[in-house]
């Protein structure tokens, strides 16, 4: 008989345990479910998600942008060409290079915004490098160019081969340069391409916002004097009724 109830009281603590686990699984599971999703309910209202300082928008002190003309329709300039005396990423930055910081500002895609402004400071970084050195070598293939085009006649044919040699490898190599520029402008035009879906969905749902405000307060406006009629005529129904009674 002792050995019969110790395996009950056995039993039953590895029951209660079993049961103190699940209630905590649960509440843990619900903890879990309920943190997602306060974490997934951002709106447009929703105060503004922390990122670093160099990618918000909102940590600027002057916003500008370049001219629609250049291609760049989303990217302010950085922060750090405002703050930095450093004369070369002033150079750089007032021609093309220093609008990196994406301007969209809705709370759903700030973070996304800022990842993509990460991204476009590393690849016009790279592409400040790979323009100034196809600058550099073609520059040095119009010297090349003009080097051969201005040898004398009698010239020997070994110094011939030299210069169209130095034409070629110049022309190679410049080839070579164009192709990772292209890369970087693919990759770039990539981001704005993404940039432009992201305010295209934005424009339509602030667009269906308006046009239902609209709908509502003409429908509200069309049915306000049809409203208050009713209201007096069940309110003189309701005094009748009452009237009747007393009598």
């Amino acid at each position: 008989p002792n050995g019969f109830g110790q395996v009950r009281r056995t039993m039953a603590s590895a029951e209660l345990r079993r049961t103190q686990s699940s209630g905590m699984l649960k509440k843990s599971g619900e903890l879990a479910l309920a943190g997602s999703a306060s974490q997934g309910a951002l709106t447009k209202h929703s105060p503004p998600p922390k990122v670093p300082k160099y990618l918000s928008v909102h940590a600027l002190t002057r916003r500008r942008k370049l001219a629609a003309s250049t291609g760049n329709l989303h990217g302010y300039m950085a922060e750090d060409y405002h703050q930095i005396n450093w004369p070369l990423p002033k150079m750089f930055g007032k021609e093309k290079y220093g609008y990196s910081l994406i301007d969209i500002t809705d709370p759903r895609h700030l973070k996304e915004s800022a990842s993509m402004s990460k991204k476009l400071v590393r690849l016009q970084y790279d592409q400040q490098i790979i323009d100034l050195e196809w600058r550099k070598t073609y520059k040095s293939l119009l010297d090349a160019e003009h080097r051969r085009d201005t040898l004398p006649g009698n010239a020997q044919p070994k110094t011939k081969d030299m210069h169209k040699k130095e034409v070629d490898d110049y022309i190679k190599y410049l080839g070579e340069l164009q192709e990772q520029k292209d890369m970087y402008e693919k990759s770039i035009t990539e981001v704005y391409t993404k940039c432009d879906d992201i305010k295209l969905a934005l424009k339509k749902e602030s667009d269906l916002e308006d046009l239902r405000v609209f709908m509502e307060t003409r429908t509200k406006d069309s049915l306000s004097a049809d409203n208050a009629f009713s209201g007096q005529n069940s309110t003189s129904t309701r005094l009748a009724a009452g009237a009747a009674a007393c009598e």
